[in-house]
């Protein structure tokens, strides 16, 4: 059998009756419930009902029965997306977000080399297995990650000018924009900080209230309660506006892949008191004491405008944390009640208990880096959660089912396999220098394999020469 037939196996005889001894050891062991091979996975959402998975598959989307933890199966498949346009394909579609029945896919992630149709895509899913197009608003810039709610699609617009983020309209027939909100607006001076550096990765709205990851500018709080006016709230962070100006371009590259900073995704908890920020990096010079890998901020923002930071969930350890080795950095998660599910790409994922958030207690992780490199973590229901396997060169990628209770893998492996492709052309660090070879335009935009992380663009950047990033600013 495959390997994700015997996890189903297992799963299927974890389900038999034994003795209480070994029933209790089987509630101990924290192990996948269920897989699905799923070409493509990137981000995955669940419905309100926990019974089904929305999924970015790279060219489109696809729904999962989820109602069985033990066996998902693939409701339906949207792919590729806008193939009728004249610029059609879409591609990089890396995320997708739900509100209600209204299912948004966006793309591309990152800029491609060459035309290709960008956007947002809206979709009536109340019918998971017979998703409908219902819309397509087209940008001038690349989406690599979105919000919904109430209709409105919170969109990231990195044009290396002011790095927006672009308010739509998708509850109407007709799509359209409605406002844009910038740190560049808000203050001039973020204007002379390297693009790179103050990229708009992704967005979460709670209530009135946007929350941005701006990498290393922080994390952005506006309010939103009219969408046309977004007006700021505060923001806070590792560096202020004049350490960032301060940074020299050839630099800035470097800077961009370590921490601190690299505020990457961002949630809120229920009540919007605790919020989460996790950074993205793959330092290799970790004798400063940081990790090489980035962790996760827990803050207090009970008062937006007196942040407090409570506490530090750190990455798994790595001994090859480059992004040429085993990648063990946070992505993205999810808070529900008094946990928070999270993921780790090749570091799995991880359940913690943040009930006290100032003192976050791990309470499962399931690993296995040869085998699963995971890009976000979502609860389902009481009895399970769901994680998106991204796959690699050697290995599919698919949906996971985890048991949503405390456990201890069995015989959990190290962490360190053999190294992840990427698209960056030359990677200099002061401890290294690694040489790749450069991607054609086809596989710069193609990576639905090993690829680039999360954020393919910023990490191209990062290795790219002072001409080439002062062009691509100046193109876009």
């Amino acid at each position: 059998m495959r390997r994700r037939d015997v996890l189903r196996a297992s799963a299927a005889a974890a389900a038999l009756p034994f003795a209480a001894t070994t029933a209790s050891a089987q509630q101990s062991a924290f192990e996948p419930l269920g897989v699905l091979d799923l070409d493509g996975t990137k981000e995955v959402v669940v419905g309100d009902a926990g019974e089904t998975a929305y999924v970015a598959t790279t060219d489109g989307i696809a729904t999962v029965d989820i109602s069985d933890p033990s066996n998902p199966q693939q409701l339906a498949s949207v792919a590729p997306l806008l193939a009728d346009r004249e610029d059609g394909p879409m591609r990089m579609v890396y995320d997708v977000k739900l509100d209600g029945e209204t299912l948004i896919a966006v793309g591309p992630a990152n800029p491609t080399q060459g035309e290709t149709v960008q956007g947002v895509v809206v979709f009536d899913v109340s019918d998971p297995a017979d998703p409908e197009q219902t819309g397509f608003h087209e940008t001038d810039f690349a989406v690599h990650n979105a919000y919904l709610q109430d209709g409105v699609a919170y969109l990231t617009a990195n044009d290396g000018a002011k790095n927006p983020i672009v308010m739509v309209d998708v509850s109407g027939d007709t799509a359209e924009e409605v406002g844009r909100w910038s740190s560049v607006d808000h203050d001039e001076r973020w204007r002379d900080v390297y693009a790179g550096l103050r990229s708009c990765h992704d967005v979460y709205v709670h209530e009135d209230t946007l929350y941005v990851a701006h990498w290393d500018a922080g994390t952005w709080l506006v309010d939103i309660s009219d969408p046309a006016n977004p007006e700021y709230v505060n923001h806070f962070g590792h560096y202020s506006v004049e350490e960032l100006r301060d940074i020299p371009t050839g630099e800035a590259g470097a800077e961009s892949l370590s921490v601190p900073g690299n505020s990457h995704y961002v949630a809120v908890n229920e009540d919007a008191s605790v919020l989460a920020s996790g950074a993205e990096s793959w330092d290799v010079d970790t004798d400063d004491g940081d990790p090489g890998q980035g962790g996760i901020d827990l803050w207090d923002v009970s008062d937006p405008q007196n942040p407090e930071k409570l506490s530090f969930i750190a990455p798994p350890p790595t001994p090859n944390g480059t992004r040429n080795g085993t990648w063990t950095t946070s992505h993205n998660f999810e808070f529900r009640g008094d946990r928070l599910y999270t993921s780790w790409y090749q570091g799995g994922v991880k359940i913690h208990d943040v009930s006290d958030p100032a003192s976050p207690e791990e309470l499962a992780w399931w690993r296995n880096p040869d085998e699963a490199r995971f890009w976000t973590a979502r609860y389902a229901t009481e009895e399970a959660f769901v994680a998106g396997d991204m796959g690699g060169q050697t290995y599919d990628a698919g949906v996971y089912t985890f048991p949503n209770r405390a456990g201890e893998q069995p015989d959990p492996p190290e962490l360190q396999t053999t190294a992840v492709a990427t698209s960056t052309a030359t990677e200099t660090t002061a401890a290294e220098t690694t040489t790749t070879e450069t991607p054609t335009a086809a596989e710069a935009s193609d990576e639905s394999g090993g690829g680039a992380p999360g954020f393919g663009a910023l990490a191209a950047l990062a290795g790219a020469s002072a001409a080439a990033l002062a062009a691509w600013r100046n193109n876009d």
